[in-house]
C-alpha cells in the first residue's frame, strides 16, 4: 500500500493519510453497534448487542480497517480523477443562519462571485439536523481532535443535549427558518429546496411559515437500515419547498 501512495505528490500524501486515519478511527470507536450515533458510554469488553441480537465485541485493533480504508481511499481518488471535470467547486464553512456566501466567494474567486450575483442559485438539496437526536460535535470528536478544528457546539441546531421539549422544538423551528431566510437572498425567483428530515414532531410546516415559504410536496419513507437500531420505526420525510 505504500507503493500505491508513492504515485501521489509528497505534498498530498499527508492529507491522504489524514483522511484514511479519520475513516479508520470512525469505524473503530469504542462503543456498541446500537450506539454509534450517540456514543453514550465507552465499551472495552464483549456485550449483548441489541442491534444484532447476539454477543458482540468492540474492535480491539485498527489494523483491518486501516488496510480496508487505505485501499478504498486510493481507489476512490483514482476513480474521481477519471470522472472530475474542469469546473470550479468550493466548500464554505460557517453558521448557515448568517454566513455571507457571496462575500466569502468574492475573496476566493471574484469572477465566480459576479456570476453568482447575476444568475443566483436555482435550488438547495440538504439533510438538516434533527431535533434532540444527535450531538454532532461529540459524535465526531475524534475528527476535531485529530485535525485541530475549533469546536462550536453552541452553534448546533437541535442538539441532543437540548432535548426534545417545547423549548428545544421552538429553537429548532427558529434555527432552521433562519437558515432558509439567509439562503433566500442567494436564490433565483423560482427556486426549489429539497430537504430530507425526520420530522416526527411535524415542525416543518411551522418552519416553512416562519421562512415565508410553502411546502409544495412531501414523500414519506420508513428508514429500515439505520446505523443505530432502537426498535422504533423512523419515518423520513422529503420536502419540496
Amino acid at each position: 500500500m505504500l507503493c500505491e501512495l508513492q504515485q501521489f505528490d509528497n505534498s498530498k500524501i499527508k492529507n491522504i493519510l489524514y483522511l484514511i486515519l479519520s475513516r479508520t478511527i470512525r469505524s473503530c470507536r469504542a462503543t456498541t453497534h446500537a450506539d454509534l450515533a450517540t456514543l453514550k458510554e465507552p465499551v472495552h469488553a464483549t456485550y449483548y448487542c441489541k442491534k444484532h441480537g447476539k454477543i458482540c465485541k468492540p474492535i480491539f485493533s485498527i489494523k483491518n480497517w486501516w488496510h480496508t480504508y487505505t485501499k478504498d481511499t486510493i481507489k476512490r481518488i483514482k476513480d474521481f480523477e477519471k470522472l472530475r471535470t474542469d469546473t470550479f467547486q468550493i466548500c464554505l464553512t460557517g453558521d448557515s443562519r448568517a454566513i455571507d456566501i457571496l462575500g466569502k466567494i468574492k475573496k476566493i474567486k471574484p469572477e465566480f462571485a459576479g456570476l453568482l450575483l447575476k444568475k443566483k442559485i436555482k435550488g438547495i438539496f440538504s439533510s438538516p439536523p434533527y431535533v434532540g437526536l444527535i450531538d454532532y460535535h461529540e459524535q465526531h470528536a475524534y475528527s476535531y481532535e485529530m485535525f485541530g478544528f475549533t469546536r462550536k457546539d453552541e452553534l448546533e441546531i437541535g442538539p441532543l443535549a437540548g432535548g426534545q421539549g417545547k423549548k428545544a422544538k421552538d429553537l429548532y423551528i427558529k434555527g432552521i427558518a433562519e437558515v432558509l431566510i439567509n439562503c433566500k437572498k442567494y436564490l433565483q425567483k423560482n427556486y426549489n429546496i429539497f430537504l430530507v428530515a425526520n420530522d416526527k414532531y411535524n415542525l416543518y410546516p411551522d418552519i416553512a411559515r416562519e421562512a415565508e415559504m410553502r411546502i409544495v410536496n412531501q414523500f414519506k419513507r420508513p428508514v429500515l437500515n439505520r446505523v443505530e437500531k432502537t426498535g422504533q420505526l423512523h419515518i423520513q420525510r422529503r420536502f419540496f419547498i
